[in-house]
Order: C-alpha cells, then sequence, then structure tokens
C-alpha cells in the first residue's frame, strides 16, 4: 500500500506547463539507435569478460553525453535557430562518436575521444548560455561544468595512448569523474528544474530505442535460418522476451517514475532525476543490449548448447533490467521489490546451470522466469490497490 501511494509526496499535484519531446530531440535521438547497434556488435566480436565489462564502460560513455543532452533539452528553449544548429552538430559529433564504437579500445580510440570531446564542450556551452534568464539554475550547472570539462579531457588523454589495458584505465577515471560530480552536486541540486512528463518521457524512448534494437537483432539472426517447427519456436520465444522486458518496465516503473517527479517538491526533483533516470536507467537499457546479443546466439543455433557467453549475456539481459527497475523502485519508495530480487537470482542461477540443454529452451526458461516475476508483482500490486480502495471512506 505504501508503495503505491508513496509517489504521491507533496500532496496536490502542481501545475506544470505541458512540454513534449520536441522532433529535434528525436533526430538526434536516431544516432543513438545507429550507437546501441555499434555496442552490441562490440559484444558479439569480444563474447569474453572484458569484452562484456567494456561494452558497458562505452555504452555508460555514450549514455552520459546522452542523458547530458536530455538534462539540457528539458531545461532550455531548443526552437531559435542558433540552438537549432547547434544540437545539430552535437548529433553531427555524436555520429562519429558511434562511428568508432566497435574499434574504441583498439584503431579508433582517437576517432571516438575527439568528437566525444566537442560534443561534451558543446553541451555546457548550451547549457550555460540557455539558462542565462534562469540564474539559479545555470548557477546550479555551472558548479557542475568543471567536473563535466574534466572528464572528457581524461577520456582524450585515453584515446590518445595505446594499450587496451590504459585506454580502458583512463576511460573509467573519466566515466568515474562524470559520476561523482553529479553525486557532489546533487546535495545542492535544489537550482535544478525539471519539467517531470517531457523528463520521463524521454528516457522511456531511450529504453524503446534500446528494445528496438533487440528487435532487430531478433529479425537479423532470424533472416536467413530454416523455416520449420523450431525456428517459430526460437523467433516467438525471443520475442516474448522482448515483449516481457517491455511489460516490466512500461507497466508500472514508467508510471511511477514519472509520478515520482510529479509529485514531490521541484526543488527535490534534481537529486531524484538524477538517481532515478540517469542512474538506474542505465541498467535498464545495458541489460536489453545484452539481451539481444544472446537472442541473436540463440537464433543462429537453437537446437545447439548455448554458449557460456551467451548464457552470461541472456542472464545479463533479464537481470540487469530487474536491476535498474529495483533499485529506481526503491529510491521512490524506500521498498524493496521482492519479486524482482527473485527474478535476478532466478536469471542468474538459469546463466549458471544451463548449460546442457539446447539453446531455444535455455532462451524459454529465461522468459518463464521473467513473466512469473512480473505475474507475482502484478498480483501483489492488484492486492494492494483492492485493499486501498476497501480502505476508502464511503459517501454518506
Amino acid at each position: 500500500m505504501t508503495e503505491l501511494t508513496s509517489a504521491r509526496e507533496g500532496s496536490e499535484e502542481p501545475e506544470e506547463l505541458e512540454q513534449r519531446t520536441s522532433y529535434l530531440e528525436l533526430f538526434f535521438d536516431l544516432v543513438f539507435v545507429f550507437a546501441i547497434t555499434q555496442v552490441t556488435t562490440l559484444i558479439s566480436a569480444h563474447p569474453t569478460a572484458g569484452g562484456f565489462a567494456r561494452a558497458a564502460l562505452v555504452l555508460g560513455i555514450v549514455w552520459w553525453a546522452w542523458s547530458g543532452y536530455a538534462w539540457l533539452t528539458n531545461a532550455i528553449d531548443i526552437e531559435s535557430f542558433g540552438v537549432r544548429m547547434a544540437m545539430l552538430v552535437a548529433t553531427l559529433g555524436s555520429f562519429f562518436v558511434a562511428l568508432a564504437v566497435p574499434h574504441a579500445f583498439d584503431t579508433q580510440g582517437v576517432w571516438f575521444a575527439v568528437p566525444y570531446l566537442g560534443v561534451r564542450i558543446l553541451h555546457i556551452v548550451l547549457y550555460v548560455w540557455g539558462l542565462r534568464g534562469d540564474p539559479a539554475h545555470q548557477a546550479a550547472v555551472r558548479r557542475l561544468a568543471p567536473w563535466f570539462l574534466v572528464a572528457p579531457f581524461v577520456l582524450l588523454a585515453g584515446g590518445i595512448v595505446s594499450g587496451t589495458g590504459l585506454r580502458t584505465a583512463l576511460w573509467g577515471v573519466s566515466l568515474a569523474i562524470d559520476v561523482a560530480g553529479a553525486l557532489g552536486v546533487g546535495r545542492s541540486a535544489s537550482g535544478f528544474r525539471v519539467s517531470p512528463s517531457h523528463f520521463a518521457e524521454r528516457y522511456a524512448l531511450f529504453v524503446i530505442i534500446a528494445l528496438g534494437e533487440s528487435i532487430v537483432a531478433i529479425g537479423i539472426g532470424a533472416a536467413h535460418e530454416h523455416r520449420d517447427a523450431t525456428f517459430a519456436v526460437a523467433v516467438a520465444a525471443a520475442f516474448a522476451g522482448a515483449a516481457a522486458l517491455w511489460w516490466a518496465y512500461f507497466d508500472f516503473v514508467a508510471i511511477a517514475a514519472e509520478r515520482s517527479l510529479r509529485f514531490v517538491a521541484p526543488e527535490l526533483r534534481g537529486p531524484r532525476a538524477r538517481d532515478v533516470f540517469t542512474f538506474f536507467h542505465f541498467p535498464q537499457v545495458l541489460g536489453i543490449i545484452f539481451f539481444a546479443v544472446g537472442a541473436k546466439d540463440t537464433l543462429a543455433a537453437p537446437l545447439e548448447h548455448l554458449s557460456r557467453p551467451g548464457r552470461a549475456a541472456l542472464a545479463l539481459g533479464f537481470s540487469l533490467p530487474l536491476l535498474g527497475t529495483t533499485l529506481a523502485r526503491f529510491r521512490i519508495t524506500h521498498h524493496i521489490a521482492w519479486e524482482r530480487v527473485a527474478g535476478m537470482a532466478g536469471a542468474v542461477l538459469a546463466g549458471l546451470f544451463l548449460g546442457g540443454i539446447d539453446a531455444v529452451w535455455v532462451l524459454l526458461v529465461f522468459v518463464a522466469v521473467l513473466v512469473a516475476t512480473i505475474a507475482a508483482e502484478m498480483l501483489r500490486l492488484r492486492e494492494a490497490r483492492r485493499r486501498i480502495r476497501a480502505d476508502e471512506p464511503r459517501p454518506v
């Protein structure tokens, strides 16, 4: 009961000017559709623990740049000619970054780092300039600026050096600087202004982008396979996995996340938006990308034993989205979603112990674990709603 009502902090819903995602923002996001595809390629090319970790790191770097622009477009007017041109320049720079992703840790480190530096500098310049009429919000961004300028220069140094290990270390430091800056400034983030509907919509659309990539991976993996009963079951199982991941996010979490911003005091929205969206949506997106890799491997040989990297990709693909939504819900409600914790444990165990059966059955087990998790949660929430309705006073 508390979980369903805790998003109503601040009693009445405040009056908000409705802001929707613009076509320019959607065009900007198209580049990140390609970036996600490139991260999937990177994982498939290096199916090792180190390859998985480097893919997570490069996605974190790309995610941070995209997320920064999501905050930017939520805060400033992007309809003027100058801002539109700057956003298009940032889109071009992001495209160059995405092009370099598959070989960012070997031959194209500079091609990844140089445009990334430009995108990040342009972000800060646009942010500060766009908030010239809002001194409090501009001051909050200025406090972040040193961190957000140092981090991409460290990343540039990583792109210049040779050696995968040193480059990975420097890029990890770069991302850590960004995160540390956001955490440090977040203690005094009352200056940040967040438009709840627009902000939640931007992140929900990114989840859709990631799910779209999983559907593309399923289609590519199935395109040249022989059509028979096994083919039908494998495709249906992969699609069911994508649909279950969609359900696990959009049925409850996406709505609750937006309401948690809408019903909280405006001065508290900045830290909550940072945690629930910028931080805890990242495992959601990363997990969906791993699911795409595992589903593609399954469709390539559904009646053969799934490799250890393939099982690891599916385990991460189903457990990381549950982890992200569990953390987000705890941040909002201060309650643990135990069904999702159990689902994470089930996904990890499936990845560890299902090495001896055909790939299509492995995928079906993972899907069954997630569907059972969602069903158990839905039953509990339905019972909680019934109790709330029963406790409401009846009119005399």
